[in-house]
C-alpha cells in the first residue's frame, strides 16, 4: 500500500511538473464577436489582430454565415486576388490550426468583401520565442600586463580579465 501511495504521488509530481512547461494552444474567435463578415471600418481585423500574441499550436476559429476564407500569399492579401489560394474553406465554421511560425494571411473568397476590408494578416511566433532571452555573453577576456620595477621581461607576467574597463 505504501509503494503504491509513493507511485500516486510519483506521478502527481510529473503530471504537475510536465504540465507547467507545455504551453497550452489557445483558441482565437476571428473578429470576436463580429466573427468573418465585412467589417464597418477597413481595418477591423487589423485593430482585432493588434493585441494579440499568436503561437505555434493556436486555432483559429472563423465564424460566418456565408462566403469563404481564403487562405493567400502576401502579395494576393495585398490584391485581394482571389484565384490562386493556397487553401479554401467553405463551411461557416472553420477552425484552423497555426503550424509554423511565421506570417499569414487570410482574405474573403469574395472580392468585393476583402476590398471592404474582411481580410487578415497575422504573425505567428514559435513558442520558444516566448521563453526568456539568453543571458548576455561574458565580455572577452583581455590580457593585463603585470610587471616588476624593473626592464626584464621575465619578471612580467600576464593574468586574463573580464571587466571590459581594465586598462593595459
Amino acid at each position: 500500500m505504501a509503494d503504491t501511495m509513493k507511485l500516486v504521488v510519483l506521478l502527481a509530481v510529473v503530471i504537475v511538473c510536465c504540465g507547467s512547461t507545455v504551453s497550452a494552444e489557445e483558441l482565437f474567435m476571428v473578429g470576436g464577436s463580429e466573427g468573418w463578415a465585412v467589417p464597418s471600418e477597413a481595418d477591423f481585423y487589423h485593430r482585432w489582430a493588434s493585441d494579440k500574441i499568436f503561437q505555434v499550436g493556436d486555432i483559429l476559429r472563423f465564424r460566418y454565415k456565408h462566403g469563404s476564407v481564403l487562405m493567400v500569399s502576401r502579395e494576393d492579401y495585398e490584391k485581394c486576388y482571389t484565384a490562386d489560394p493556397i487553401l479554401v474553406y467553405r463551411g461557416r465554421n472553420t477552425h484552423y490550426r497555426l503550424n509554423r511560425s511565421g506570417y499569414y494571411y487570410f482574405i474573403s473568397g469574395e472580392l468585393e468583401h476583402c476590398e471592404q476590408g474582411q481580410k487578415l494578416a497575422i504573425q505567428v511566433m514559435s513558442s520558444d520565442m516566448n521563453a526568456s532571452p539568453p543571458p548576455p555573453p561574458d565580455p572577452p577576456l583581455k590580457p593585463v600586463f603585470h610587471c616588476a620595477d624593473s626592464e626584464d621581461p621575465l619578471i612580467c607576467y600576464s593574468e586574463f580579465r573580464a571587466s571590459k574597463y581594465d586598462e593595459y
